[in-house]
């Protein structure tokens, strides 16, 4: 349970500030959560906080601007660092198959609603109910610890 109040404690904008340099309980909550993501991601989160390569350096070997590529990276730590994150890597598995993909693509993957109902093929309101859910049950068992 140590590390989850680690992982409490992190301060987003510190964590996302690419110009700062980053503790190790930050790097290891990053590396860590990172295993759930896409393997483009993770490959960009494990370059960036483990490896520890330079944003512009990335952006020129991949052809990219580094503005673009600093803002995904940063939209990607926010995602890793969310709670809501951790509490659908750690319970999914005990979901439904409809409820685990739509966590997957709306949580894990952060698209948004419009884009998880074409990529799974399903209706926007089922997306959206089922994201209601878990938005639900993550509330209440934030509530009761």
């Amino acid at each position: 349970m140590q590390s989850s109040k680690r992982f409490e404690t992190i301060d987003f904008r510190a964590a996302c500030d690419m110009r700062r340099s980053r503790t190790s309980d930050l790097v290891r909550a990053v590396a860590n959560h990172a295993d759930h993501l896409p393997p483009k991601e993770r490959a960009l989160i494990q370059q960036v906080f483990v490896d520890g390569t330079p944003i512009n350096r990335l952006a020129q070997t991949r052809g990219e601007e580094p503005r673009r590529l600093a803002r995904r990276v940063k939209s990607i730590t926010k995602r890793l660092l969310d709670p809501r994150f951790k509490y659908v890597t750690e319970n999914k598995a005990a979901w439904r198959p409809t409820r685990q993909r739509v966590a997957s693509a709306c949580i894990v993957e952060g698209l948004s609603m419009r884009e998880a109902s074409e990529k799974l093929k399903l209706s926007p309101y089922t997306i959206r109910k089922h994201r209601e859910a878990i938005d639900a049950m993550f509330e209440s068992e934030e509530f009761l610890s």
